[in-house]
C-alpha cells in the first residue's frame, strides 16, 4: 500500500478523461435550477469545474447529466463555457448513485486514466487538482484536505502508518469518525481498467434500482496496496456547495479571487468589496471600476474605460475610454469613447458607435446610434437607427408600438430632433432634416426638411428662410 510520501512509480504522465458528475438534484440548495447549473458569480458550478480541469491540463471531459429538461438545463449552462476543453455529455437515466453515473460515461472514455470529479465544486482550482495528477501507477488516488467545517462530507480514516484506510460517508460515520477533520474532497483519479471492473461489481452488488457509489472502489484499491490519499491545501474551507448559505460564502470567495486577479492585471478597482464582477467577465488593464458596480455575464470592458459608480453591465461590451455612470446596460455594444449618463437604460440589441453621448434618464432599445450622436436626457429611442452627428433633443421619443406591432424609425445624418418631438413609426427622417420642439411626426421628412407642429407639417427649410431674409 502506498502513502502520500511515496515517490512516483512512473515517469510518464497518463492520458486522462475527466468525468464530471452533474446529474444530482441538490435538494438542499432549495432551487429549481439543477445544482450543477446553479450560478456562482455568473458561471455554472459545473463550468467552474471544467475551467479548473482545463487549467490543470485536462483536455477531454464527459459531463454526466440527468435526462429530460433538467439535463438540457445543465447542457445549456455549461455547453458554451468550457474554457476550450473537449466536452461530451452522457445521460444517467435514473439517480442510482455516483457509480452508475460514472458507468454512464464509459463508452465515451478512451484514455488510460479517469479523473472523477463532483460537479458541485465551484471553488476547485487547477492548483487543487494537479497534486493527484502526478505520474503514478496506483489504481486509485484520492484528494483529501483538512477543513475546520467538514459538514456532511465523507471522512478519511488512516492506518497507524498514515496510509489510507477508508472513506467513510457522513451518513455511515460514527460520532468519532464525524469528528475527523480530514475529508474527501470529491475528486479521484483511477486507472481505467481497474475502475470499469470495479464499477461492474459495485453496480451488480447494489442490485437493480439501488444506489451505488464510485467510492466503493476505494476499499479494493486499498486491499491491493494500490491506493493513495494525497492531501491538498485548502485555504478557504470546503470546495463544495450544499445550501443557500454555502452559495453566499462561495460567492464571496469567488468575488475576492476575481478582484485579486484583475488587480494583478492592472485593473483599478476602487473598493474590491463593493464591486460585483462575474467570473465570465473580462476587463482590460487601465479600466476603473467604481464602487457599487455590477458586471455580469460575458461582459467585456475596454482599456481605460470608467464604469460606475453604481452601474450595471450585463452581457455587454464597453469600448476603450468609455464612461458609463449609474446606468444599466444589457446585451449591447458600446464602441470607444462613448458616454452614458446617470439613470439611463441601454436595453438589449443596441449598437452605439464611438464618441456618442447619451444623457441622463434616457432609454434605448434595439437601436443603432451613429458616431458623435448626441442624445438628450429623458429621451427614448426604440427600434431605431440614428445617423452620425445627429442631435436628439431632451424628451424626444420614437413611438415604435402601435398596440399590435413594433415599427422602425430611421433618422439620417446631421439631423436635429427638437425637444419633446414624437416620431410615430414607421417613419424616416432625411439627412440634415429638423423637427420643431413638441412636433408629432407621422410622415417621412425629406433631406433638409423642416417638420413642425402637431401633427407635423413641412415648413420652409431654415437655411432657405435665412437666405430669403438675407436677400431682402
Amino acid at each position: 500500500m502506498s502513502s502520500d510520501d511515496d515517490p512516483p512509480e512512473s515517469t510518464s504522465f497518463p492520458d486522462i478523461t475527466a468525468v464530471v458528475l452533474a446529474a444530482g438534484h441538490g435538494t438542499r440548495l432549495q432551487s429549481d435550477i439543477p445544482k450543477p447549473a446553479f450560478p456562482i458569480c455568473g458561471r455554472a458550478m459545473a463550468s467552474h469545474v471544467l475551467h479548473a480541469l482545463a487549467g490543470a491540463g485536462i483536455v477531454h471531459a464527459v459531463v454526466v447529466v440527468p435526462p429530460g429538461d433538467r439535463g438540457r438545463l445543465v447542457r445549456d449552462a455549461v455547453g458554451g463555457d468550457t474554457s476550450g476543453i473537449d466536452v461530451r455529455f452522457a445521460v444517467q437515466q435514473a439517480p442510482r448513485g455516483t457509480a452508475d453515473a460514472v458507468a454512464a460515461a464509459r463508452k465515451l472514455v478512451r484514455t488510460s486514466h479517469v479523473l472523477v470529479v463532483n460537479g458541485d465544486l465551484p471553488l476547485i482550482t487547477s492548483e487543487r487538482i494537479q497534486p493527484i495528477l502526478q505520474p503514478c501507477q496506483a489504481q486509485a488516488i484520492i484528494a483529501t484536505a483538512r477543513v475546520p467545517d467538514p459538514a456532511r462530507m465523507g471522512r478519511i480514516t488512516r492506518n497507524n502508518d498514515g496510509s489510507l484506510a477508508a472513506i467513510v460517508e457522513w451518513g455511515d460515520a460514527s460520532d468519532d469518525e464525524r469528528a475527523i477533520e480530514e475529508v474527501n474532497l470529491g475528486f479521484y483519479l483511477f486507472r481505467a481498467d481497474f475502475l470499469w471492473q470495479e464499477l461492474d461489481r459495485i453496480v451488480q452488488e447494489a442490485g437493480e434500482g439501488s444506489e451505488s457509489y464510485v467510492t466503493n472502489a476505494i476499499p479494493t484499491a486499498v486491499s491491493n496496496g494500490s491506493a493513495i490519499a494525497r492531501t491538498v491545501p485548502i485555504d478557504e474551507g470546503r470546495l463544495n456547495v450544499e445550501t443557500p448559505t454555502d452559495v453566499a460564502d462561495a460567492e464571496a470567495i469567488m468575488r475576492d479571487r476575481i478582484a485579486t486577479r484583475l488587480l494583478g492585471d492592472g485593473v483599478r478597482i476602487v473598493d474590491r468589496r463593493a464591486a460585483w464582477i462575474d467570473a465570465r467577465a473580462s476587463i482590460a488593464p487601465g479600466a476603473v471600476i467604481e464602487p457599487g458596480v455590477h458586471i455580469r455575464g460575458a461582459s467585456a470592458i475596454g482599456a481605460n474605460a470608467r464604469i460606475g459608480p453604481n452601474a450595471v453591465i450585463e452581457n455587454s461590451i464597453i469600448g476603450e475610454r468609455s464612461v458609463v455612470e449609474s446606468c444599466t446596460i444589457s446585451g449591447s455594444r458600446l464602441r470607444d469613447h462613448v458616454e452614458v449618463g446617470p439613470y439611463s437604460t441601454i436595453r438589449p440589441g443596441c449598437e452605439i458607435e464611438s464618441h456618442a453621448h447619451i444623457g441622463t434618464h434616457a432609454e434605448l432599445k434595439q437601436a443603432h446610434i451613429g458616431e458623435h450622436v448626441q442624445i438628450g436626457h429623458f429621451s427614448y429611442l426604440g427600434d431605431a437607427e440614428v445617423g452620425a452627428r445627429s442631435n436628439i433633443g431632451a424628451g424626444a421619443i420614437t413611438c415604435n408600438f402601435d398596440g399590435e406591432s413594433k415599427h422602425f424609425t430611421r433618422i439620417g445624418e446631421d439631423v436635429f430632433i427638437g425637444s419633446d418631438t414624437m416620431l410615430v413609426a414607421p417613419v424616416e427622417i432625411g439627412n440634415r432634416a429638423r423637427t420643431g420642439a413638441g412636433s408629432v411626426v407621422t410622415k417621412d421628412v425629406p433631406d433638409d426638411g423642416n417638420a413642425v407642429g402637431s401633427p407635423a407639417r413641412l415648413a420652409p427649410a431654415r437655411r432657405s428662410r435665412q437666405a430669403r431674409e438675407t436677400d431682402s
